[in-house]
C-alpha cells in the first residue's frame, strides 16, 4: 500500500534513442502505456484511455529504471509545471546605503557593535538563535571609518582557529565619495580572501591611504577598501581581504575615491552546504539559507536603537529548481527504494542524477492509490510524482509534434485528460 510517497524523477535534458526499459540509459524520461509500452510519440500520448494507467520511467544506468507509482487518469488531480527561479541570498545594508545621511555614527570615548541575529531558532537540539557581535572599542580619535575599518577587520579574525562568522554572511564596507578610475586604463586581478590586489600596469595611481571601490561604480553597488601599501609597481596590499569572487575588473569598475565622509557594512547571506565529506549531489545535509538581522549602536545601548541606517534591498529566496533543492529531493526519495547507506552498512546505493550547478523545471502530477480496504472497501491514498528536467533541454521543450518528452507528457495529462499545458 502506498502512502504519502512522493517519487523524484529526474532527467539529463536529452532522451535517447531507447524504444524499451531494457534500451534506457541514465538520464532518459519515458511516458509508458498500461502494458509497460515506451510511448515515443506525441499522437501515441493523444490516443491513450483517458483513464488507463500510465506511469513514467527515469533511466538511471544502461537498462536500469525507477518507476513512477501508477498514474491512473480518473485519479490525477493536479497538473502543474514550475520555472526555475535561481535562489537569492539576503542583502542588507547597515549604515552608508548609497544615499546621503545613512552612514555609521562614532562617537569619540564610544564602543559600538554591530550586530547580526542570525534566525536559526528552530535548530536541532537548541532553541537558541545565534547572535554575532562585532565591537570597535572606545578611542578618543574615533571616526567612522576606523569604526568601520575595526569592525571589518575583527569580523575576518579566528578564535581559537575557527572563524563562525564568515560561513554565514559576507560582510563588505560601503562609503559614498566621488570616484575616478584608476589612471592609465588598467585592469585590476583580484582573489577572494586575499589582500593582494595586482594591476596590468604601473600607472595605477594608487598610493598608500588610497581609498578605493571595487567591483562597483555606485557606492551600493561597491567594496570600499584603503591601501596600505605598495609591494610593488603593480601590486596594491588592502586593509582586509577582497570579499568577492575571484576576477579581473575592468577600469570602469575600480575607482579611487575622494571626500569620503559616510561608512557602513553591505551584509550577504551565504547558502550552507553539507558538513560531510560527499559528492556534492548527494548530500546527507539539507539545503540551507541565512535570515538575519542586523543593527549598529553603542554597546552598551541594550534596546533595540540603531545608530545607523538599516535597509534590506534583497530578501531571501530559496528558489525554485535551484541543484542542492533538487539534491534534497532525490535523497529523501532514495530511501523509499531501499537506499540504506545512512545505516553505514554495504548496499548497491542508487546514483544521484543531479548535476552541480544545473537549472531544472518542475513537472508535479498528484494523483492517488486505489486500494482494497477493510470489509471489501475501497480507500486512497495520496501520491506525487516529481518529474525535474533541465531548464532549456530538449526533454523540457513543449512544441508542437517536437515528440520530446514534456510535449508526450502534454499530449496525455492536458489533451486528453484535460489539464492545462505546462
Amino acid at each position: 500500500m502506498y502512502n504519502n510517497v512522493n517519487r523524484v524523477l529526474i532527467g539529463d535534458g536529452v532522451n535517447s534513442a531507447a524504444t524499451s526499459l531494457q534500451t534506457m540509459v541514465a538520464g532518459d524520461m519515458f511516458l509508458l502505456n498500461e502494458s509497460g509500452v515506451v510511448i515515443t510519440t506525441e499522437v501515441a500520448a493523444a490516443l491513450l484511455p483517458k483513464y488507463s494507467k500510465v506511469s513514467i520511467a527515469a533511466g538511471i544506468g544502461a537498462g536500469i529504471v525507477i518507476l513512477s507509482s501508477p498514474i491512473q487518469g480518473s485519479t490525477v488531480s493536479k497538473y502543474e509545471g514550475h520555472a526555475y527561479v535561481a535562489p537569492l541570498e539576503q542583502v542588507t545594508y547597515v549604515g552608508y546605503n548609497g544615499t546621503t545621511g545613512t552612514g555609521i555614527a562614532a562617537d569619540v570615548d564610544t564602543d559600538y557593535r554591530l550586530r547580526i541575529l542570525i534566525k536559526d531558532t528552530l535548530r536541532v537540539q537548541t532553541q537558541r538563535p545565534t547572535l554575532i557581535d562585532i565591537n570597535a572599542p572606545a578611542d578618543p580619535t574615533q571616526t567612522t571609518a576606523n569604526a568601520a575599518y575595526v569592525i571589518a577587520v575583527l569580523f575576518d579574525q579566528k578564535e581559537y582557529g575557527v572563524n563562525y562568522q564568515t560561513g554565514k554572511v559576507k560582510l563588505e564596507r560601503t562609503s559614498n565619495g566621488s570616484g575616478t578610475v584608476f589612471t592609465g586604463a588598467v585592469t585590476v586581478d583580484v582573489v577572494k580572501n586575499s589582500d593582494i590586489i595586482t594591476m596590468s600596469g604601473s600607472g595605477h595611481g594608487l598610493a598608500v591611504g588610497s581609498i578605493i571601490r571595487l567591483n562597483g561604480t555606485t557606492p551600493a553597488a561597491g567594496s570600499t577598501y584603503v591601501v596600505t601599501a605598495l609591494p610593488s609597481a603593480t601590486t596594491a596590499k588592502l586593509d582586509v581581504v577582497y570579499k568577492g569572487e575571484t576576477a579581473t575588473i575592468a577600469n570602469a569598475f575600480a575607482l579611487t575615491l575622494a571626500t569620503v565622509t559616510e561608512w557602513g557594512f553591505r551584509l550577504t547571506g551565504l547558502s550552507q552546504s553539507s558538513k560531510v565529506s560527499q559528492a556534492a549531489n548527494a548530500p546527507l545535509d539539507e539545503y540551507e539559507w541565512i535570515v538575519f538581522d542586523a543593527s549598529y549602536a553603542p554597546s552598551d545601548i541594550r534596546l533595540a536603537v540603531n545608530f545607523a541606517s538599516v535597509l534590506t534591498t534583497q530578501a531571501t529566496n530559496p528558489g525554485q529548481g535551484y541543484w542542492k533543492q533538487i539534491a534534497d529531493r532525490e535523497e529523501a526519495a532514495k530511501g523509499y527504494f531501499g537506499d540504506t547507506s545512512k545505516r553505514r552498512f554495504y548496499d548497491q546505493r542508487i546514483p544521484s542524477l543531479v548535476a552541480v550547478n544545473q537549472a531544472y523545471v518542475s513537472v508535479i502530477i498528484t494523483h492517488h492509490d486505489v486500494h482494497g480496504g477493510n470489509f471489501q472497501s475501497q480507500t486512497t491514498s495520496p501520491l506525487k510524482t516529481e518529474i525535474y528536467l533541465p531548464d532549456g533541454s530538449a526533454q523540457a521543450t513543449n512544441t508542437p509534434t517536437s515528440n520530446n518528452f514534456l510535449a508526450i507528457l502534454n499530449a496525455y495529462f492536458s489533451t486528453v485528460l484535460g489539464f492545462p499545458a505546462i
